[in-house]
């Protein structure tokens, strides 16, 4: 059918006008529904809103989340995943493109969360990241104690109110991060890291961590779950207590961490003693050391009793005497035992004397003996000469050189 020629009666709409009213007609049939398909070309705008599309064999559509949205989507989408969406669909009417403003994104498919949470699982079990001697033991009495969650949630509450109750000393560094949305997971492990890098000098490096949030849904607690967070908590020198949720959710944070504890503030419970505990134990203490010094102070009061009670109490210069007397026998025996010993050394040093005054090789010099040398070496015999040898004759006095002559000489 040949197009046909428009007259003054006919409407003429704007492009803006259609696709406006495109968009009401969409907005009014499509108002809230749940798309499934596969995530294309997702990204994340430096503003935080996100862009991707749904797609199956045969269509494909384009969708926007805005960013105060994210933080209810509990997992990380990756290209090609399997996702239901939920939203209204529209125009966006700069470019006439039909689109869905998500509202909420799930994982498709029955169990897929618990599939993710078991792979994961296993394979940190595989690398022993739950093994328990890996993990560090807590402190008795943390002096600081650092805690990454929610700066707004009831958990935060949960614990200073815990920790003011059972151990007021004990101070809280409040690390606030998010704890639920597409950017809860690298928030949480970058707190954890954040901790540590502090210096040990520093005022805020804590003795121990606590991380967790309050209770909630599967969804809500999805963050706990992420491997970021696992391998954050695994790098970790402080020690770290794991509070997430209520006492029957057991999330990866749990297994990893170095303790757990049911609930936030079951975690303030777990890492300070009770002050009541800590006072009766003050007093039990003080009781046995009054108790050992009472005891040791009455055993000295009954020696000093039987000492008063001694005859050497009451006649001292009698003892006197007699210690007098020992000694002045000790002395005699050491003075005859100390000269008798010097006579031996005498004798033995003479008897040395001796000895060295009869191997002086100057002795027979002084006896008008000769000693006979050629070339700075003794002669000890005639045999060893040759006529014509030059020899030296040493005596006490001084030395002569003399030539060998011929017997028949």
């Amino acid at each position: 059918m040949p197009p046909t020629n428009n007259t003054a009666d006919d409407p003429v709409l704007s492009v803006a006008e259609l696709t406006r009213g495109l968009s009401d007609l969409v907005e009014d049939r499509y108002d809230d529904v749940w798309v499934e398909g596969e995530l294309s070309d997702f990204t994340r705008a430096a503003s935080g809103h996100c862009y991707f599309s749904l797609k199956d064999e045969d269509a494909q559509i384009r969708c926007v989340m805005w960013k105060h949205l994210t933080q209810y989507v509990y997992f990380e989408p990756e290209e090609g995943m399997q996702v239901r969406v939920n939203g209204h669909a529209s125009v966006y009417e700069r470019r006439g493109d039909l689109q869905i403003q998500a509202q909420a994104m799930r994982q498709a498919g029955k169990g897929a969360q618990q599939k993710a949470f078991e792979e994961l699982k296993q394979k940190l079990q595989a690398e022993g990241l739950f093994a328990p001697e890996r993990k560090q033991a807590l402190p008795a009495f943390p002096d600081t104690i650092g805690v990454v969650t929610s700066g707004q949630g009831a958990a935060i509450h949960d614990i200073q109110s815990g920790l003011a109750r059972r151990f007021p000393p004990a101070e809280v560094v409040l690390c606030p991060v998010k704890v639920q949305g597409l950017d809860a997971p690298r928030a949480v492990a970058d707190a954890v890291a954040a901790f540590n890098d502090l210096p040990a000098d520093d005022a805020q490096r804590p003795d121990l961590l606590i991380v967790g949030r309050g209770g909630g849904s599967t969804e809500d607690l999805w963050a706990f779950n992420e491997e970021v967070v696992a391998r954050a908590l695994d790098a970790s020198n402080l020690p770290v207590v794991s509070a997430v949720g209520h006492e029957s959710d057991v999330t990866i944070a749990d297994l990893v961490a170095d303790e757990r504890a049911a609930t936030p503030s079951a975690a303030a419970e777990r890492v300070v003693p009770d002050r009541r505990d800590v006072a009766d134990r003050v007093r039990a203490l003080h009781d046995r050391l009054r108790s050992r010094v009472t005891g040791r102070l009455q055993d000295a009061r009954q020696r000093v009793d039987a000492l008063v009670a001694s005859r050497a109490f009451h006649a001292p210069a009698r003892r006197l005497e007699q210690h007098r007397q020992h000694l002045d026998a000790l002395v005699d025996r050491l003075g005859r035992g100390g000269a008798r010993a010097v006579d031996r050394a005498r004798t033995r040093l003479a008897h040395l004397r001796d000895r060295l005054h009869a191997l002086d090789p100057e002795q027979p010099l002084r006896r008008g003996y000769v000693h006979l040398t050629q070339d700075g070496t003794s002669v000890q015999s005639a045999e060893s000469l040759q006529d014509g040898d030059r020899v030296r004759l040493h005596f006490q006095d001084g030395h002569r050189d003399a030539e060998v002559l011929p017997d028949d000489a």
